[in-house]
């Protein structure tokens, strides 16, 4: 009976050491999995990190580029040194990191009035929200690449309420470009002409430098209004835009686009590897 005791005490005790053991191996693994899932996710958003900030900075450069080729005498070889000294700067400091850095292809073009410049971007987009006045917009087009009377190159002010304010369509018809301005009175006006290059000035009722016999109106359609700017059918027409004044909580903006970039970036670590083409708006500006 004394056998059998010390017997069903030992199975006990042994029962007991097992039953700790298993949960502290469980703790132990549960806490190396937990390290391994936080160092995993510290590795994946350290690159999302490097790659978000490679961007930016590079949009910066090309935006800061341009501008100095433009200071220097619109100098395209100013604007390809200062590419050309940003990518080795930028393939140096990420080599400390542990990234290689590589830029493809440093020109530019002529935009489209698409979102994001190019001919397959956006067609249907906000330029820009929130806007309580306009200072200044200019639009300058390329008339030989504009849409026909069915797919007109639109812009439109619309209310918060989705109203419509004002808006004006442009369209090429066997070289004869009509531009129809739609007010606040909701009587369409025409301007016709058969301009290769065509250079609007909304807020000054100017064509080509030249006042418009009726104005366009846009000032007195959207005054005392908040109000979008969108735009339509971007992908029909080649040209540029400045556009500034200020927002509903009273801070001023400004929004211009020149040319468009759309370089390829590469970047590379032990651990990932990703090319990203990136359009860059050239100057840029608030959108």
């Amino acid at each position: 009976m004394r056998k059998l005791d010390d017997s069903a005490q030992l199975l006990l005790i042994a029962g007991f050491a097992i039953g700790v053991g298993i949960v502290v191996i469980t703790v132990m693994l549960s806490n190396v999995i937990y390290a391994s899932n936080m160092a995993s996710e510290s590795s994946i958003d350290t690159s999302r990190y490097d790659i978000a900030n490679a961007i930016q900075t590079t949009t910066e450069a090309y935006q800061d580029a341009y501008r100095y080729s433009i200071l220097s005498g619109d100098n395209i070889t100013r604007y390809e040194e200062y590419i050309d000294s940003y990518s080795r700067k930028a393939s140096q400091n990420y080599a400390t990191a542990g990234f290689t850095f590589h830029l493809q292809d440093h020109g530019f073009s002529e935009p489209y009035f698409t979102h994001n410049g190019l001919a397959g971007g956006k067609d249907n987009w906000t330029l820009v929200s929130n806007v309580n006045m306009t200072e200044s917009f200019f639009i300058t087009l390329n008339t030989s690449t504009m849409g026909n009377e069915s797919n007109p190159l639109v812009i439109e002010a619309v209310n918060n309420s989705g109203s419509s304010l004002w808006s004006i369509g442009m369209y090429n018809s066997s070289g004869n470009i009509t531009i129809t301005v739609i007010d606040s009175s909701l009587v369409p006006r025409y301007n016709n002409g058969t301009w290769t290059t065509l250079e609007v000035n909304i807020t000054g009722n100017q064509i080509n430098g030249v006042n418009v016999i009726t104005p366009f109106n846009f000032p007195a359609s959207t005054t005392g209004q908040d109000y979008s700017i969108n735009i339509y059918n971007g992908s029909t027409t080649i040209g540029i835009y400045t556009i500034s004044g200020n927002t509903s909580s009273g801070q001023p903006f400004m929004i211009a686009r020149y040319k468009v970039a759309n370089p390829t970036l590469r970047m590379a670590s032990s651990q990932m590897s990703i090319n990203r083409t990136v359009p860059i708006p050239l100057p840029g500006g608030m959108s």
